[in-house]
């Protein structure tokens, strides 16, 4: 499991959740998943779509 801080590039919405520009949040690497925090909780995605999702977002760590 890998941990690592980034930061939003714009706002963002898919309901319900939010990230606002500038802003840094979680992102927490599991073998078959990932766990993106948000706003209002957290999303888990699968590591297929990663790639998308991560191009909203500028990794600092």
């Amino acid at each position: 499991m890998n941990k690592y801080t980034i930061i939003a590039k714009d706002d963002l919405e898919t309901f319900p959740h939010t990230w606002t520009k500038g802003l840094d949040y979680e992102i927490v690497q599991k073998e078959h998943s990932f766990t993106l925090a948000s706003n209002e909780g957290q999303l888990n995605f699968v590591n297929k779509v990663k790639d998308a999702v991560m191009e909203n977002f500028e990794v600092l760590t």
